[in-house]
């Protein structure tokens, strides 16, 4: 008889179905809005691996392809930023590391480009649960230079003559793929084609945003952010601070390194500008020129960035236009220009709801 009840009353089946999709998932967010968010970046990824289709000329379509690169590096240092409060200038530690860790296991031990960037990637991992269980000891200032300290180190030794064997030198490292060697089935010539390229670094970048995301909206990234507001009266509430924060720095510093292994299979050549300072300089301010507010805002910024560089490089104003970007982004649009855009929409959404300013 209940069944029956049960089966003449969807209503109530219905209301069950969606207190279960309501109901909080392990990591801390609801199936509901897990479901909606990984719908949505299959969405993202499928119209976006169309670009190819519509951008036929091979110029802007580098300037894509180098941007998304570049992007996801911002994006690591974006999160790093939003939910843990601390900037770094060393991710280019990460990022050079794990491209050269590819380029030494291909051109000195003859590994496949596959396994030179599984290599690549935890290399750079491990290098920065290092150099995360120093750096985040400190806060602030101290932590900008700190990781940028590291980064000159690793910069300093690459450049080390009696290392010319292994990283190069100043002349840095061309990459040998095995004459039958393939990556994901695409030849070294695919890879460095921009077109052919593509499908590779916009599945990272989709890939990298998702995780970074559901690591925000877990109960880890809400964590984070008690630490980040008050770090002295979340460790009073009994919560461990220094191992979120290392996860967080570790986290943030394997998505650098994922951008690493990318450049040094497209460009097939590894130099000592991927660990330096203009390079940590140029992520830096992608991430707070386009905002890192949210995913989306560094990955802007490294795009405009790139794209700037192709326009402007050969005038050779390019510095004085990315310190003219930088000042109206950090006086004029504090957020960046993705949160400034948020920001907008939250107003106008107001606005035609009847509540005004900000929904």
């Amino acid at each position: 008889m209940p069944a029956v009840i049960e089966e003449q009353n969807p209503s109530k089946t219905e209301a069950k179905d969606a207190s279960v999709l309501d109901r909080p998932a392990d990591l801390g967010l609801s199936r509901r809005r897990l479901l909606r968010g990984l719908i949505v970046a299959v969405v993202v990824l499928v119209v976006g691996l169309q670009v190819p289709t519509f951008v036929d000329d091979p110029y802007y379509m580098g300037v894509i392809a180098d941007g998304t690169v570049l992007g996801i590096l911002a994006i690591s240092i974006g999160f790093l930023i939003r939910l843990s409060g601390l900037i770094s200038l060393g991710h280019t530690a990460f990022y050079g590391g794990a491209a050269y860790a590819l380029a030494i296991a291909m051109n000195q031990w003859d590994w496949g480009p596959m396994q030179a960037a599984v290599f690549g990637i935890l290399g750079g991992t491990l290098l920065a649960v290092v150099i995360g269980s120093m750096a985040i000891r400190i806060t602030g200032f101290g932590f900008l230079m700190l990781t940028l300290a590291f980064g000159q180190a690793l910069y300093a030794a690459s450049v080390l003559t009696s290392l010319r064997d292994v990283t190069g030198a100043f002349d840095g490292l061309g990459i040998d793929w095995p004459s039958d060697a393939t990556f994901f089935g695409l030849e070294q010539s695919d890879v460095g084609a921009s077109d052919t390229f593509w499908p590779l670094a916009w599945v990272a970048i989709v890939v990298v945003a998702v995780v970074l995301w559901i690591a925000g909206r877990s109960r880890f990234g809400v964590l984070l952010e008690a630490i980040r507001e008050n770090e002295e009266r979340a460790r009073f509430s009994g919560y461990n601070t220094y191992l979120p924060r290392l996860a967080a720095f570790t986290l943030s510093g394997a998505c650098a390194s994922v951008a690493g292994v990318l450049f040094a299979l497209k460009a097939s050549y590894v130099s000592p500008n991927t660990l330096g300072f203009l390079t940590a300089g140029d992520s830096l301010i992608a991430t707070l020129v386009g905002g890192f507010t949210t995913l989306a805002g560094p990955a802007i910024g490294a795009l405009l960035y790139i794209y700037a560089q192709g326009e402007f490089a050969e005038s050779g104003n390019l510095q004085l236009y990315t310190g003219l970007a930088l000042v109206i982004a950090v006086v004029f649009l504090p957020g960046g220009i993705s949160g400034f855009v948020v920001d907008l929409f939250q107003r106008v959404r107001g606005r035609l709801t009847g509540k005004g300013g900000k929904a």
